[in-house]
């Protein structure tokens, strides 16, 4: 098994939902050319090693986000019935307090979090977050290193 630093971090999985004013490829495009750049030095000051993005559609049921996703705001039930989502944004952080708290950071306030008012459904179903989950990493296969010559 690959034995890397990973394993003291926290991986936080974010299922989103797009704006329904934009077009999958509208939404897709501004995520990775707009939304990235200005999430990059937010995320670099509070310590997030990675932050990613996958660009894939499907449907879950929705479920409360837990801490780990303090923008999806949403007093409304969660419904049963499963609901699409069009991206997954993953960070790795060492600290999920640390990094709760970046949200309330005022380049957060006045900058990403308005570019997601124009991104995500914010009207929707948790606010755009359909659902959030963290958990500690758990490295197994690194492409640095060949599980083989590990003992496997």
């Amino acid at each position: 098994m690959a034995q890397t630093s990973d394993s003291n971090y926290i991986q936080i999985i974010t299922y989103i939902k797009r704006n329904p004013a934009l077009t999958p490829a509208e939404f897709y495009h501004h995520w990775e050319h707009v939304h990235a750049p200005i999430v990059a030095p937010w995320a670099d000051k509070h310590g997030v090693k990675r932050y990613e993005q996958i660009h894939v559609s499907g449907s879950m049921v929705p479920s409360a986000a837990t801490a780990s996703a303090p923008n999806a705001v949403s007093d409304a039930e969660l419904p049963n019935e499963p609901v699409p989502f069009d991206g997954i944004a993953l960070f790795l952080v060492p600290d999920l307090e640390k990094f709760m708290e970046a949200f309330k950071d005022p380049y957060f306030v006045e900058v990403i979090g308005p570019d997601e008012q124009k991104l995500i459904d914010k009207k929707g179903v948790g606010s755009g977050i359909l659902a959030s989950h963290n958990g500690r990493m758990v490295p197994v296969v690194d492409e640095d290193r060949n599980p083989k010559q590990e003992g496997g």
